[in-house]
């Protein structure tokens, strides 16, 4: 297990709780909450398994044009490449 891989996932997904909760009272927030709660979800099972063997996500590539993500489409997108070179020992 990567313990700063771990650490990283979980800001994202402190993130994208954020960014809900905005979305929540109408302001301005990257993404669509559909997509949050979408990656959230993604984000949850890749820091419970640990493999990417066993699982991982794939965005699609319109998520690299979203308009006004704040960064957290590269940050999602680094996180998926650190996991994908996680193996298990």
């Amino acid at each position: 297990m990567n313990p700063s891989l771990n650490i990283l996932i979980s800001i994202a997904i402190e993130k994208i709780i954020d960014a809900i909760e905005r979305h929540g009272r109408n302001e301005m927030a990257p993404l669509s909450i559909k997509l949050l709660l979408q990656t959230k979800k993604e984000l949850e099972v890749m820091i419970q398994e640990m493999n990417p063997d066993f699982y991982m996500p794939q965005y699609p590539r319109f998520i690299l044009d979203w308009p006004g993500d704040e960064g957290l489409v590269e940050e999602l997108i680094n996180i998926v490449y650190q996991y994908g070179k996680t193996k298990e020992k």
